[in-house]
């Protein structure tokens, strides 16, 4: 057993190499406005949106009332489940036989998260129009909308408030895709 000296030293000198890490890394190549940035995610998340909920309305109702029943589920699964399962195709592919596996698993997670993304802000909109009264699917899909560009143009936090909001759809789509597979 290592003494508490030993530790001490390994622990403080781990913690004087962070911000020298920290300052190693660069910047993305490409950055963008904040409103650059929230012009992209709400676009992209109504326009996908506005056609899902042309397509089926019915379906798209049923993922967020499933999502609004059991909020926590859905967003543990949505935000955990998806990365758990992310880190589980990256460490199977480092098998030969694993590749076979991952790269159709990334695509599907891939999938998942353009179509569960659009879900988590109808969701959300949903939630927010319902407590103000007001019953329109097409208004709850703005307003989710509107709050997915908002948090993803959060400058550094951003990623993780747009995780937050999208993954309910995408923990529905997870659970639903799993009853199937079970069943």
């Amino acid at each position: 057993m290592p003494s508490t000296r030993f530790t001490a030293a390994l622990a403080a000198l781990a913690l004087a190499t962070l911000p020298g890490l920290a300052a190693a890394q660069r910047p993305p190549a490409v950055q963008f406005s904040l409103t650059t940035q929230f012009a992209i995610a709400f676009g992209y998340s109504f326009a996908v949106g506005a056609l899902m909920l042309a397509a089926d309305r019915r379906w798209v109702d049923g993922v967020a009332s499933e999502a609004r029943r059991d909020p926590v589920v859905s967003v543990a699964v949505g935000s955990l489940g998806y990365y758990a399962a992310a880190v589980g195709f990256a460490l199977l592919a480092i098998t030969i036989v694993g590749i076979v596996v991952t790269i159709p698993g990334l695509l599907g997670l891939f999938v998942l998260a353009l179509v569960g993304t659009p879900l988590g802000a109808y969701t959300a909109g949903r939630v927010l129009t319902d407590a103000g009264g007001a019953e329109n699917r097409w208004l709850a899909l703005f307003v989710g909308t509107i709050l997915i560009g908002a948090v993803s143009a959060v400058p550094l936090v951003g990623g993780l408030l747009n995780t937050l909001v999208a993954s309910p759809g995408v923990g529905v789509l997870m659970l639903r895709t799993k009853r199937r597979l079970l069943d």
